[in-house]
């Protein structure tokens, strides 16, 4: 398997299905007390959308989104 890391990507991103939500909350605690809080790690949920793209598609999705609410949290007000 080829170790190709696209320029907007973070190393590492979680996609997960089938999953309920306290499932999910769980998981995403357990991978990042796993690896620690200081991982960049994205976490994403299939859609019916996503299901349908190329997985390259979907992790270029999940790494912009992710980058996006790193800059943006939620709650915070825009300037």
């Amino acid at each position: 398997m080829e170790d190709t890391t696209h320029e907007n990507t973070p190393e590492k991103v979680v996609i997960m299905h089938g999953f309920t939500k306290e499932q999910v909350f769980t998981l995403m605690r357990a991978v990042k007390r796993e690896f620690g809080t200081q991982e960049d790690i994205a976490f994403a949920m299939t859609t019916a959308r996503s299901l349908e793209n190329k997985l390259a598609d979907v992790v270029n999705d999940v790494a912009e989104e992710h980058a996006y609410m790193k800059k943006h949290p939620p709650g915070e007000r825009p300037s």
